[in-house]
């Protein structure tokens, strides 16, 4: 569905002149900054304690346990109970677990491991109380809009937030940015705090918790639209969690910017990742949707293989550029169409397993290509990335179930 300027404007003036909407906006940003800010100094930390590849998968790997084990069951849960309370709750816990690792943060990886861990299975309850809360704030006709400015948000605040790490670990060091990054939690809780939201009424049929967690999958299962779109975003999110995790080696032994400047190279990410927003509603109108999805795997896949055979930062940087374009293209052309292929009855729970298979992107694909990279070297893993991202846009070109997507 497409909206002229003028509906466009309506809208966002709607939804920002409603105040509940706009703190619970506020609760995403900082929350998300926070979140992307302390997996950056997570990384360089264990990074200069390890200088491994596979050692650096261990913070992704702590987001990445929480958000298989957890996720599906926390969106059951979210609707059980107080949201509001839940959000609050969410983000003071990992306030308070961020600041107890400032102390140890230089003589314990297995303490940073396993307290990472509660952070991440406390963050599984704040992203579905707060896809929840948001119908309950803003009027029906506007919803699309409030969704569409919290996708933006949430990809701009992960591409920045670590692009942020940056500068921010090199003016404070690693203990004062954590403590930043607590702080972002608080404010975020107390702006969710003043939302004038009302708990929900009690379901009058009770269910039993785990049928509500098994009709997800089950959806998933008997539809073949959804079932092979969230296969092809499984391989785009395991391919930005693995870029993820080779990003301080590729720039500190392939480009030479060193290790605490691959931050530099997120943000470049990222603004490939606006063009692509400024320029996807113009394109939808000339490509099918599952074309745009072929070509943007194989655009992408062609510039990881580009990216694993040069060692020149323009060169990089513009290749780089290209893959935060094609990202966007994937990932916001298939949440639309699993979005008009979901019953509104049960997309909590589709979503729920949503959350759950992206996620455990950050589990044995980073683990596989930190592998990798530790035995045949960075660029042989970056190009073995690239030809899994390749053939995914080929499958799409030659396999007809594939190209319904």
């Amino acid at each position: 569905m497409a909206f002229t300027q003028q509906e466009i404007k309506t809208g966002f003036k709607a939804i920002f002149s409603n105040f509940g909407f706009v703190l619970l906006w506020l609760g995403q940003l900082t929350s998300q900054l926070a979140d992307r800010i302390f997996v950056y100094v997570l990384m360089i930390v264990v990074y200069q304690s390890t200088h491994s590849n596979l050692g650096v998968s261990l913070p992704l790997l702590a987001f990445g346990i929480p958000s298989v084990l957890v996720a599906p069951w926390a969106g059951v849960l979210v609707d059980r109970f107080n949201r509001k309370g839940i959000l609050i709750t969410a983000d003071i816990i990992r306030g308070l677990l961020i600041l107890l690792i400032v102390p140890i943060i230089s003589k314990s990886l297995l303490w940073i491991f396993l307290v990472s861990l509660l952070i991440y299975t406390a963050a599984q309850f704040f992203a579905p109380a707060e896809t929840s809360s948001i119908p309950e704030l803003v009027e029906k006709h506007n919803l699309i809009i409030a969704n569409s400015l919290f996708m933006i948000t949430w990809m701009a605040s992960s591409i920045f937030g670590l692009g942020l790490g940056a500068p921010i670990v090199n003016f404070f060091a690693e203990k004062k940015t954590l403590a930043i990054s607590a702080f972002l939690y608080f404010v975020s809780a107390g702006a969710i705090f003043l939302i004038p939201l009302k708990p929900q009424e009690p379901a009058k049929k009770k269910t039993h918790v785990l049928k509500d967690f098994l009709m997800g999958f089950e959806f998933v299962r008997r539809n073949q639209v959804v079932r092979y779109a969230l296969l092809k975003l499984f391989v785009a999110a395991s391919a930005i969690a693995a870029l993820s995790l080779l990003a301080i080696s590729y720039a500190s032994q392939i480009l030479g910017i060193g290790e605490k400047n691959f931050g530099y190279l997120i943000i470049v990410v990222g603004a490939g990742m606006l063009l692509g927003m400024l320029t996807l509603e113009k394109l939808r109108h000339y490509f099918k949707m599952s074309s745009m999805v072929i070509m943007s795997f194989l655009l992408s896949g062609a510039v990881l293989i580009g990216l694993a055979h040069t060692g020149d930062l323009r060169v990089a940087l513009f290749l780089i550029f290209l893959l935060g374009v094609g990202n966007i293209y994937i990932t916001s052309t298939i949440q639309t169409i699993l979005q008009r292929k979901i019953p509104r009855p049960i997309r909590g729970r589709v979503f729920g397993v949503q959350n759950m298979l992206v996620n455990s992107a950050f589990t044995l694909p980073v683990l596989f290509f930190g592998f990798l990279a530790d035995l045949g070297g960075i660029l042989f893993s970056i190009s073995i990335l690239g030809w899994l991202v390749l053939l995914t846009g080929f499958a799409g070109i030659f396999l007809p179930k594939f190209r319904t997507v």
